[in-house]
Parts: structure tokens; sequence; C-alpha cells
């Protein structure tokens, strides 16, 4: 990810590297997909270049916010998920990514307020998605966040259908002493995925296997489940050369490589994962 490159610039780049599905972050002001027209376009570049739609990811706002005690904002936060997915369907896509609320702190009683709005949204949203052949995908955040007891408390108490989980490595393990407690409850959900690493504290982003997340644990777990979802990066070149720039970068992570460099190890991680996917899905056919 590298929001500093022209759209179709960072396409093209993305295929030339050998991936075959791509993803859309938040940034509306990259990819501003509430335009109809440009929608079409950029579905019309990647089918050209032969990328597949994986996810669009919603926009990101404090007021974004599905779990709102004020019926505006909630309102807001529908329709926007809504546009979502709808672009989503556009495009031929597969899933829309969205935080269920973008609140770092919250007490026990105010979780308790906001499950039950949560949950009348995400029904809407997920019925709303399935007619359109759309998966609804809620997104964990940073471990330490209030947010996690919410989403936890939601997956919970939620019994209907259409709403899935896009799994984050990043945000689980941050300050986490047993991530894969909560992917192992949470497996079955799983539609797709924010691949990327860090050192088990900050939200670094880095290339998957660069860090301490352990992915080849993660992609036998998937190979061994009934995943049938693509394997999606979300490292972010951009976040590591703002790092490096004004220091606050790790002491251990990598070096910034060249675009096409840092595409390409990109590239090789995500077949390393995918490879021990396959293998662990082949083991449990042999063995029944």
């Amino acid at each position: 990810m590298d929001y500093t490159y022209p759209l179709e610039t960072l396409l093209k780049h993305i295929r030339r590297a050998g991936f075959e599905a791509v993803a859309f972050g938040h940034k509306t002001t990259h990819f501003p997909y509430y335009e109809r027209e440009r929608v079409v376009e950029v579905a019309e570049l990647c089918t050209k270049l032969g990328l597949f739609v994986d996810y669009i990811h919603t926009p990101i706002d404090l007021f974004l916010d599905l779990s709102a005690e004020n019926e505006h904002a909630r309102q807001a936060t529908l329709d926007t998920c809504k546009l979502t997915i709808d672009a989503v369907q556009e495009m031929g896509g597969r899933a829309i990514t969205v935080h269920l609320c973008n609140k770092e702190r919250m007490t026990e009683s105010e979780i308790e307020t906001r499950v039950p709005i949560a949950l009348a949204s995400i029904k809407e949203l997920g019925d709303y998605a399935a007619e359109r052949e759309v998966f609804f995908c809620l997104e964990n955040l940073p471990y330490r966040f209030s947010y996690h007891r919410i989403l936890e408390a939601v997956f919970e108490a939620y019994e209907g259908n259409n709403v899935y989980l896009c799994l984050d490595t990043c945000h689980i393990s941050m300050g986490n002493p047993d991530s894969f407690k909560f992917i192992e409850k949470y497996l079955h959900l799983i539609k797709t995925v924010h691949l990327s690493d860090n050192y088990g504290d900050r939200d670094l982003h880095l290339t998957p296997y660069a860090g301490t997340f352990d992915f080849d644990r993660l992609a036998r777990m998937l190979g061994e489940s009934s995943y049938d979802g693509n394997v999606m990066l979300e490292n972010s070149r951009e976040a590591a050369t703002k790092r490096f720039l004004t220091g606050q970068n790790s002491p251990r992570e990598p070096h910034i490589l060249e675009l096409d460099d840092y595409l390409m190890k990109s590239y090789l991680a995500a077949k390393r994962f995918q490879l021990t996917i396959l293998e662990a899905r082949q083991v449990k056919l042999k063995t029944g």
C-alpha cells in the first residue's frame, strides 16, 4: 500500500509483480468509489490487467459508527457501507471490510449499550450485501483497544447470517499474549484477510514474515478450514517511509525498497502463505 502513487500506476506495478487480486483501501481521495464513472473506469482497468477485486475498505472516521447511539451518525454509516457494497458489486468484487466503530476506549457500560445497536446495523448490512452477492466483513482492530471487546460481544450475540470477519494479523497481535485464541474461535467466519506483520507491539504493517507473527501457523489453519478467500496483504510502504524519514522506525524493521522490489518481496511472501495453505489442504484431504 502506498497512496503516494496514482491508482493506475499502482495497479500496473501490482500486476507486474505477479499479483492476481487487488483490494482498495479506505482513502476515497485515492479512489473515489462514490463516483460511479470512476468505479467503471477502475473496474475496466482491473479487467484489462487481469486483477480480481477482492474487497473495498469503507472509509475510516470517528463519526462513522455502526454502534452509535446518535441515529444520524449511525444512518450515515449505514449509507456509506451500502455505497461501498454497491461499488464492490459494480466491480464484480467479493467483499467489503468495515470497522464496527472507530473508538479506541469505551467503558463496559458503554459497550453494553452499543451492542444491540450494532447488532441491528450489521443485520441490515449483512442482508443488503448478501442480496448483491458481496461478503460483509467486520475487521478486528488492535487487540488492546476497547473496540476488540465490542467486536467479540457482537459476534457472540449475533444470531443471523451474512456477517463475517476480516482478520487483520497486525492488529490481533498488538499487545496480545495469545493471538490465536481469537483466530481459532472465529476461524469459520473469516472471508478475507489483512496480512501484515509487526513485533507484537506497534501497528507497523510490515511485509508478512518480516516480524514475529506466525504466518505459517495461520496459513495451515486456513488450509485445514473452509477458507476460500484470496491471500490479501495490507503491508504499507508509505507508512514505513514516513517512519524512517521521521526517525520513528523500529530498529528491527527492514529498510525501504524501491516500489517494484517492495512489491516483489510482498508477492513472494503472499506465495509462501498461499503454498502453505495449499499444502495443509492437501494433507487434510489425504488424512481425511
